[in-house]
């Protein structure tokens, strides 16, 4: 065995090795510093402003026995349109990005988050369309208000499997045929729930002339607390792990939440409390779609 002694010969260089830190700390190359996490302000303001404006109109408003239930302050289809153009397609787009993320990385949070945006889509651009049709506002009005309950679940579900560290991911064998089933039982689902609908083989939401039932206001409210359940558990998230995409992410839930819960205390459809729960969810599908963005644009998204 062939033994060195003394001291080794070394190449001159002329790069700048960092002196050993005397506490035990390692230095940082420079050029390498960690960057600080600086979320979007602007981008949590219109939150507590759509919450403070819901329950100004809640006040200042009268109650529905004064100003007629039966009442309706919006042109025709323009509810309709606007729900096409920013609830649904967006979250056509976040359930696109959430699949193909899902088929890369195998998380079933992505899986969960694409379920709900599309069964919120879907439900919102068939229920809109239809309760613009002559007898049809019922059957339009339960099919958005149970699409928003599923979407609050899967979110729920996902919220809940991120906070509890439980980190599940099929394999690559299984993520297709996963994914086309669960995207296929939400669409399913969709579709049967609006033929049952249209038939009239669901209990009434709303009646025109009388207002919402408390079948309705029992589905809006649990949406729109499991909404802001799962806004909590990922603002949770977001703040320990300082990640963007659950910043955005949790706004998003949170908007959906104050949306979803302006149709709670709304008096009429198209009464100021409606249109302001109604920007809230649009600007929400934004959010959404800037959350999954910013998650598909990392080389690997966690």
């Amino acid at each position: 065995m062939l033994l060195i002694a003394g001291p080794w010969p070394l190449r001159k260089t002329n790069r700048n090795i960092p002196e050993p830190d005397p506490t035990g700390h390692l230095p940082t190359a420079e050029g390498h510093l960690p960057s600080v996490w600086k979320p979007s302000r602007i981008g949590a303001v219109p939150l507590p402003v759509f919450v403070g404006l819901v329950a100004i109109f809640d006040i200042i408003l009268p109650p529905p026995a004064q100003l007629g239930s039966g009442l309706r302050f919006e042109p025709a289809y323009l509810n309709a349109i606007l729900y096409t153009l920013f609830v649904s397609l967006t979250s056509f787009l976040v359930a696109y990005i959430s699949l193909k993320s899902y088929l890369q990385t195998g998380s079933i949070v992505l899986l969960l988050l694409g379920s709900a945006s599309l069964a919120l889509g879907s439900t919102s651009i068939l229920g809109t369309w239809l309760a613009n049709l002559p007898g049809e506002l019922n059957a339009g009005i339960t099919i958005v208000n149970t699409g928003a309950l599923c979407a609050s679940i899967f979110h729920l579900a996902g919220g809940s499997l991120t906070t509890t560290g439980t980190s599940l991911e099929s394999g690559p064998r299984v993520r297709k045929p996963l994914s086309l089933v669960a995207y296929t039982g939400v669409l399913s689902f969709t579709t049967l729930f609006t033929i049952a609908s249209l038939e009239s083989l669901v209990p009434l939401f709303f009646v025109l002339g009388v207002g919402q039932t408390p079948l309705r206001m029992a589905v809006v409210g649990s949406s729109a607390a499991l909404f802001a359940v799962s806004s909590i558990l990922f603002a949770k998230l977001c703040f320990s792990s300082k990640s963007d995409t659950l910043y955005w992410y949790f706004l998003a839930l949170g908007m959906t939440a104050v949306g979803t819960l302006a149709i709670f205390f709304g008096r009429a459809p198209g009464d100021p409390i409606s249109w302001t729960g109604r920007a809230a969810q649009f600007l929400g599908g934004f959010y959404f779609l800037k959350a999954v963005l910013t998650a598909f644009r990392r080389p690997h998204p966690r």
